[in-house]
């Protein structure tokens, strides 16, 4: 048996008191076996340290994992609006206080401001399987493959607690969209002056909520990935050192791509990530720290990828690309019992991890829901307001949905987006519109601690059972900007031949712009993971 390494190594750099500690705790601890913790675990072959003892001795490591993971997540969806105290409401710009949503309240603003008001609750129920085989190819050389399959995905929304048709902005009753109609569109006023009249009306249905959640039902391969990962460094060879891992993987966007019409959930990019990790071991603990990257590229038939190209001549889109991701994770692993012999092992692993994703078009709570609206597909000429011969509006719904014209990329049936819809009346009441339900999603940090339990009995055998609750910092889900000043002249065109330039097609003022904007809160996911270890 080797002999355990001093309790504090100089390839760890550690603060005094935690040094202090680590070395209380070893020199109580039972003797150091040789095993990597699971973080920094890399399977090896050709194992030759012990010059061919046929005992020790390992030319070929292959590991099979099957795993089952149950995702738990609840969110609450608010929308920002307008707030005014009451005394300020006579002064105040015409279009903010002709404004359904205007708050004047001063018990929530002083002054005029935006606040946000609680519109839907989000739940998402999911259960996945998965194979992963590890293979070892060389010293402390991996090739991981992952190939993963969802059993169920369920993501649904409803009204929030005390909100209902007579205060939601997502999807309001007949009687306030008909009320609001009667201040924005003249009935005996024309097509085309009804087009010009769409930017003022601002009670739109986005998609159906109810009391209950109306949940979008998914199931079906993931995107499988292939990764390799290398240990230069290894505290079992060398316990003066430090385990060193570094690891690629990539996932490979083959799964049939969720969208509105089917039952899929492949995200149709592709991922790579990146990761260094360390770990250190001090008899019964081993402390270890990891950062990975995430690199994400919407592939050609992605959803995300849809808009990107959709004008060559437009110069307004800022942004085109899914989020780039970053994880920190600190944690350490404490193993209460070891045996070289006979390989049993037990472990209790307490794991804290950071995150950071950066703005880009993503999924979205609401994806699958704004994907599947009753307004897709409508045309330009049904979303106009039809009056009947007492002047009252006989089509509320249809109107309700003149949201989804708000977005030049939404056109279907025309060669082009429709930047001015007035401009080109004609184009716009004959074309059919449609979203796919991207989102421009704000830059946002998540919190998540783990809680996990290996245990090990034999040789050829290991079980681990996790627990994790992750708390994603509140964020806005519609934060796509109006375009790009292209001609230096300190404004973005939105009408006239120089929109088709600097307007961003992928723009919606109804969720886009300030005071309009959907944002997510009290977001926390628990997830549960069982994994099977069988080790050859």
């Amino acid at each position: 048996m080797r002999t355990s390494p001093p309790p504090v190594a100089t390839s760890i750099v550690a603060p005094p008191v935690l040094a202090a500690l680590l070395a209380g705790l070893c020199a109580t601890a039972l003797p150091s076996a040789a095993n990597a913790a699971e973080f920094t675990d890399v399977l090896d072959a050709a194992d030759d340290r012990d010059d061919y003892d046929d005992d020790t001795f390992d030319p070929f490591d292959l590991n099979l994992e099957p795993s089952f993971r149950f995702d738990m997540a609840s969110a609450t969806i608010s929308r920002e609006a307008p707030c005014v105290p009451r005394e300020q409401s006579q002064v105040m710009d015409p279009n903010v206080r002709d404004n359904p949503r205007v708050q004047f309240s001063p018990e929530r603003c002083r002054e005029a401001s935006i606040v946000d008001n609680r519109e839907m609750k989000y739940r998402r129920r999911e259960m996945r399987v998965g194979m992963t085989l590890r293979i070892g190819l060389f010293k402390d050389l991996e090739l991981r493959l992952n190939a993963p399959f969802v059993i169920s995905s369920s993501r649904g929304l409803k009204y929030a607690d005390g909100v209902g048709a007579d205060d939601s902005s997502v999807d309001p009753s007949d009687r306030r969209i008909r009320q609001n109609a009667d201040d924005v569109f003249d009935p005996n006023g024309s097509d085309s002056d009804h087009l010009g009249s769409l930017s003022k009306f601002r009670q739109h249905r986005f998609f159906e909520l109810s009391d209950e959640y109306r949940s979008i039902e998914r199931m079906g391969f993931a995107d499988p990935s292939i990764g390799l990962h290398w240990a230069p460094f290894n505290d079992e060879r060398d316990d003066t050192k430090a385990t060193l891992a570094l690891g690629a993987d990539y996932t490979i966007p083959v799964a049939p791509i969720r969208r509105a019409g089917n039952d899929a959930v492949g995200e149709g990019l592709h991922k790579g990530q990146f990761r260094v990790a360390a770990s250190k071991k001090f008899d019964w603990i081993e402390p270890y720290m990891g950062l990975r990257y995430t690199l994400q590229i919407a592939a050609a038939d992605s959803p995300i990828r849809e808009l990107a190209d959709i004008d060559p001549q437009n110069q307004g889109q800022p942004n085109v690309s899914p989020p780039h991701k970053g994880r920190i994770t600190v944690g350490t692993e404490f193993v209460p019992y070891e045996n070289e012999e006979t390989h049993e092992r037990y472990a209790i692993d307490l794991r804290f991890q950071f995150g950071y994703a950066t703005e880009g078009r993503d999924y979205s709570p609401m994806y699958d829901h704004m994907g599947r609206s009753q307004c897709n597909g409508l045309s330009g000429a049904e979303m106009l307001p039809q009056f009947d011969s007492q002047g009252d509006l006989t089509n509320p719904g249809d109107v309700a949905c003149s949201w989804i014209m708000q977005r030049p990329a939404n056109t279907r049936g025309t060669s082009r987006p429709i930047y001015d819809l007035d401009q080109d009346a004609s184009a716009s009441t004959s074309a059919n519109w449609r979203t796919n339900g991207i989102m421009m999603v704000a830059p946002h940090a998540t919190f998540s601690g783990r809680l996990g339990v290996n245990i090990q009995p034999t040789k050829y055998f290991k079980l681990q059972a996790i627990a994790r609750l992750t708390h994603k910092q509140q964020h806005i889900l519609t934060k796509g900007r109006a375009g790009v000043d292209v001609d230096g002249n300190d404004e973005i065109a939105t009408e006239g031949s120089q929109a088709g330039t600097e307007l961003n097609p992928a723009y919606n003022p109804t969720y886009d712009s300030p005071a309009n904007r959907f944002r997510v809160e009290d977001f926390n996911t628990w997830s549960f993971l069982v994994r099977a270890n069988l080790q050859f």
